[in-house]
């Protein structure tokens, strides 16, 4: 049965849809005031984010110009390099990333680790790294680690002409060379562009290399010649060793253009390992200066024939070898009487120099050394370039006069002396040097001397190698060849001449109609210091592959070989000898030998030969063979025509 009398039971449905209504109208309005928050307060700030994830401000840069030779052979050329980058505020494990990123580039993790300072947004790790480094380091694919791609300086032929390329720094700017002279040049130029990329950060648009090209840096062409700078370096390298030399230039000089084909520096540079030199990046041919010695009288003949001082038959007393100018002595390595001018140059005297220079005077000598560019910059496009040292004409007292006309007591680059050298073999036109290869540049020049003065002193020139002068070992069978042997001593630190020379030797082939002027010049030779006897053999060699290479020589010539006498004084067949026992403590046996075979093994101990008689063989020598070295390094050699 049922109960009765019992209230019936309340319906809650109604309450809970009510409450539930409320629930959802609040989310929504949660929603829409999130909305409202995100999209109204929010929005601007979301939209920067946005865009700063799908689109990127980038530096584009173009690539730094290349360097040519005058045949288009590459010289110097930049390439596409990684590099490492890492941006801290990414980084999760310091101590991991410094580990693993140590062990594949070689970095002390502890210094990686001090590098990676969290305040820190941007840290170059290590620059322009390997291929196999940037692929090691692509694989591990830490947080905060990026590759970026760099352009690096690369120098395709090694150490050849490194000195006057130079070299650029980390960021791809020239410091040194002509990569510092024509640095605006050969800079590229860059601009920044707005990039698209893809939720995962990768690049939707780019330029196209088209567009790249127009940003680089404009290409250099030189007037070196590669083959003729390759055989330059060798002959160079060659004369240095031999000669036991400290350091050693050479340069190379087409004479109708005034265009350098070759400029030498040993030891040698390459600019692809800068870091493992100490100071061989040096320029010494523009920078450094020296004493010229007798390549210095021809000059001085030259202004005196152009003032009428004197004629190449005039006779100059030389004092039998020893003469005093106010007290200062000068000497000759001979005891020469009376000597012609042409004979003077000849032989090398510097008391026959020094009476034409005093005779001269020192006003008409010094503003004909200033016309030539002594004393002042020769304009070439390159860093630090020397002036020289030239002293006013007021401080030129008559021991000064006498000094400098036989080339000491001023001071000179090299490139001073071959401008010099190139306004005689010009015939008396003075033209700039020239190393930027431009086609169809007229060639000017400014007289300095009459071309009867200077056929005048080719002739001399000519007489220094051909006839019995000092630079005879730059004699090339079937070529007329002129040049000038130098020998200066080297200022001491402490005033005055110490032991060290300067041995130099300037050539020009051929004689009658000049096409190449060669000047070598080698510092501090132990093996001697005659620069007849450790340059001119290695002048001789450039000369004969000039010749050889442009279809001058009838024959081809062997460069190595002893530099032959003319046959209308000397018919002896030169025969070499098998062997020549060396001994450390006694003299060889040299009887039987050629005069280069002898001057190579007594040069070679510091002893520079008396050579009399004519021929090309050995015929007695002083000290006999078996007897001691001398210790006052003399030795007299007795020539024969005939090989006994």
């Amino acid at each position: 049965m049922t109960k009765t009398g019992s209230k019936p039971s309340k319906d809650r449905s109604r309450g809970k849809i009510l409450f539930a209504g409320v629930l959802f109208a609040l989310a929504l309005l949660g929603l829409w005031a999130r909305a409202y928050f995100v999209q109204v307060v929010k929005g601007p700030e979301y939209a920067k984010m946005a865009n700063r994830q799908y689109w990127a401000s980038e530096t584009v840069s173009g690539k730094r110009g290349e360097i040519f030779d005058r045949n288009g052979l590459l010289l110097a050329k930049t390439i596409a390099t990684p590099s490492v980058y890492v941006r801290p505020n990414e980084v999760k494990d310091v101590w991991e990333v410094s580990h693993r990123l140590g062990s594949i580039l070689g970095m002390s993790p502890k210094s990686l680790a001090a590098m990676l300072g969290p305040k820190k947004r941007f840290v170059w790790v290590a620059r322009k790294i390997s291929d196999a480094q940037a692929e090691a380091v692509k694989a591990e694919m830490l947080p905060g680690v990026y590759l970026e791609t760099e352009n690096s300086r690369q120098y395709p032929q090694g150490h050849m002409a490194g000195q006057l390329l130079g070299f650029v720094n980390i960021d791809g700017r020239g410091i040194e060379g002509l990569e510092n002279s024509f640095n605006d040049l050969l800079m590229p130029s860059s601009t920044k562009y707005t990039v698209q990329k893809d939720a995962a950060g990768k690049r939707l648009s780019s330029l196209e290399s088209g567009d790249r090209s127009s940003f680089n840096g404009q290409d250099l062409r030189l007037t070196l010649d590669s083959q003729v700078q390759l055989a330059t370096e060798e002959a160079l390298e060659r004369s240095v060793i031999r000669a036991k030399g400290k350091s050693g230039m050479a340069l190379v000089v087409e004479v109708p253009t005034g265009e350098i084909l070759a400029w030498g520096h040993y030891p040698f540079f390459n600019p692809n390992a800068v870091k493992k030199t100490r100071g061989e990046w040096k320029n010494r041919m523009a920078v450094d200066i020296f004493e010229p010695g007798s390549t210095m009288k021809p000059i001085m003949v030259a202004a005196a024939l152009q003032e009428k001082v004197c004629t190449p038959t005039k006779e100059y007393y030389c004092e039998n070898g020893k003469w005093s100018v106010k007290g200062r002595r000068v000497k000759d390595t001979h005891k020469y009487e009376n000597l012609t001018v042409s004979k003077i140059i000849r032989y090398s005297s510097n008391i026959g120099a020094a009476k034409i220079g005093l005779e001269l005077g020192a006003a008409k000598f010094h503003s004909y050394l200033q016309e030539l560019g002594f004393g002042r910059r020769i304009g070439l496009p390159l860093p630090g370039e020397s002036a020289g040292l030239l002293n006013p004409v007021h401080q030129w007292k008559d021991v000064e006069l006498a000094n400098i006309s036989f080339g000491q007591g001023l001071g000179v680059t090299m490139l001073q002396m071959a401008d010099a050298y190139l306004c005689i073999a010009n015939g008396g036109v003075r033209q700039p040097l020239r190393l930027v290869h431009e086609a169809g540049r007229p060639v000017e020049g400014k007289r300095i001397f009459d071309s009867d003065v200077a056929r005048m002193v080719m002739a001399m020139l000519e007489e220094v190698v051909q006839e019995d002068g000092t630079g005879t070992q730059a004699r090339i069978e079937g070529v007329r060849v002129a040049g000038k042997t130098g020998t200066a001593q080297k200022a001491s630190p402490t005033g005055g001449y110490g032991g060290g020379y300067v041995a130099s030797f300037v050539a020009i082939f051929p004689a009658d109609k000049p096409r190449y002027l060669v000047c070598m010049m080698v510092d501090e030779p132990k093996a001697g210091h005659y620069g007849g006897v450790l340059v001119a053999p290695e002048v001789r060699n450039i000369g004969v592959q000039l010749l050889n290479s442009s279809g001058m020589l009838a024959e081809p010539v062997e460069t190595m070989q002893m530099a032959k006498v003319s046959p209308e004084r000397f018919w002896a067949p030169v025969q070499r000898m098998e062997n020549i026992s060396v001994d450390q403590e006694f003299m060889p046996d040299l009887q039987g030998a050629t005069v280069r075979e002898a001057l190579e093994i007594l040069v070679a101990r510091g002893i520079v030969p008396v050579v009399k008689g004519q021929g090309v063989i050995i015929d007695k020598q002083k000290p006999l063979p078996g007897e001691k070295w001398p210790a006052d390094k003399k030795c007299q050699l007795w020539l024969t025509g005939q090989a006994g």
